[in-house]
């Protein structure tokens, strides 16, 4: 059903085959990675015994390996295809989640996942961003990425739900073993129609000279450092709230319904009314949630600021990416590809490293709340 997506009366336009792929593709990977993705730093944090430091230099560790390596993803993309770039980062992705079980037994062993993990992301989002924007249809292209994070906030609410539930009865590793073969299933879609392209030499200095272009935008998506503290220190901060595994995710369950459907009216109004003004108020909002966090202090404070965070963040992704789409089809797809994933990936860098400093010097999560906040208004640039 996902292959042939359509919602009368929402879309202008039948989604074109490739989009439908991607859709059913997110399904499933997401529903997987909405699993682990609450859990990953609670993992590391409750099971391992990591501190916030080391959870954040876990973290950096990751983006200072896909930084470095993502033009190498770019030419695989251009040369193999789109969709063979995101099945190759598959092997990557299970690896990463085979070591985080292994690690159980030798820490260390954490840290070499972070660096499968940096590889996982290499290949996978210049595959999918250029798949995006690519096949998305110009004139809806609000619409195509609305109703991909709904999908993906779809996943959410069962994925955290069952991930708690068996954490807390069965244990991590059988949760990692599920969620490996959960994403594994999730390349099949991509390849139910060829995929036809036609391969092209990808240089890096194609996307060097769009940071000498759009110094601008470089430093708004930067803005994505914000994204990094609140998968991995938002977490953990609700972990030590609610102290269950199962509540956790719970919590996530209910805030990703809410999330859902404002997805889909975020990306028609998306398509509707000025870009750059839904990405200011999305930004500004998602600042003063930020700030807002300090009120977290039991289980519904804390799903109530969950859901505000999960609304306001689409309020301002949505239009981001699709602007980004929209001028990387204008372009040259990969290598804007490129230059998005790069720039974010610098700001979400830059936020482990400050994050670190900040955590030592104080040891508060609201310093760390506030640090999002700063970030968050960086998205006013792009």
């Amino acid at each position: 059903m996902l292959l042939n997506f359509h919602i009368p009366n929402y879309f202008t336009k039948r989604v074109r085959h490739e989009i439908g792929e991607l859709y059913a593709h997110s399904a499933i990977a997401n529903m997987a990675m909405s699993m682990m993705m609450l859990f990953e730093p609670i993992f590391l944090y409750a099971v391992l015994g990591f501190t916030v430091n080391q959870v954040l230099l876990f973290t950096a560790i990751v983006y200072a390996v896909y930084i470095v390596l993502i033009p190498l993803g770019g030419k695989f993309a251009s040369r193999y295809g789109y969709k063979h770039a995101i099945a190759i980062s598959v092997p990557f992705q299970i690896l990463y989640w085979m070591m985080l079980v292994a690690s159980q037994q030798n820490p260390s062993l954490a840290f070499a996942a972070a660096i499968a993990y940096g590889l996982s992301k290499t290949f996978y989002w210049p595959g999918f961003h250029s798949l995006m924007a690519r096949y998305a249809d110009q004139g809806q292209v609000g619409r195509e990425f609305g109703a991909v994070y709904s999908l993906i906030s779809l996943t959410f609410i069962a994925g955290p739900f069952l991930a708690g539930f068996l954490s807390k009865h069965f244990g991590f590793t059988l949760t990692f073993i599920i969620t490996a073969a959960i994403y594994s299933l999730s390349v099949l879609p991509l390849f139910r129609f060829k995929e036809i392209f036609t391969p092209k030499i990808y240089y890096y200095r194609e996307t060097w000279q769009l940071y000498k272009d759009f110094p601008k935008k470089f430093l708004g998506y930067l803005g994505f450092g914000e994204e990094l503290l609140v998968l991995n220190i938002w977490p953990i901060f609700i972990y030590m709230i609610v102290k269950d595994f199962e509540k956790a995710g719970g919590l996530a369950t209910i805030a990703s319904l809410v999330a859902a459907v404002l997805a889909l009216i975020v990306g028609k109004i998306t398509d509707q009314y000025s870009k750059r003004v839904l990405i200011k108020i999305g930004a500004f909002l998602t600042s003063l949630v930020w700030l807002g966090r300090f009120i977290a202090t039991n289980f519904w404070n804390t799903f109530f600021v969950d859901a505000l965070s999960r609304t306001s963040k689409e309020m301002a992704f949505i239009p981001i990416s699709t602007v980004t789409y929209i001028r990387a089809e204008n372009t040259h797809v990969v290598p804007y590809v490129v230059f998005f994933e790069q720039s974010l990936s610098v700001g979400k860098l830059l936020a482990c490293l400050l994050g670190i400093l900040l955590f030592y010097l104080t040891g508060s999560f609201v310093v760390l709340f506030i640090l999002g906040a700063l970030f968050s208004l960086l998205y006013m640039l792009i």
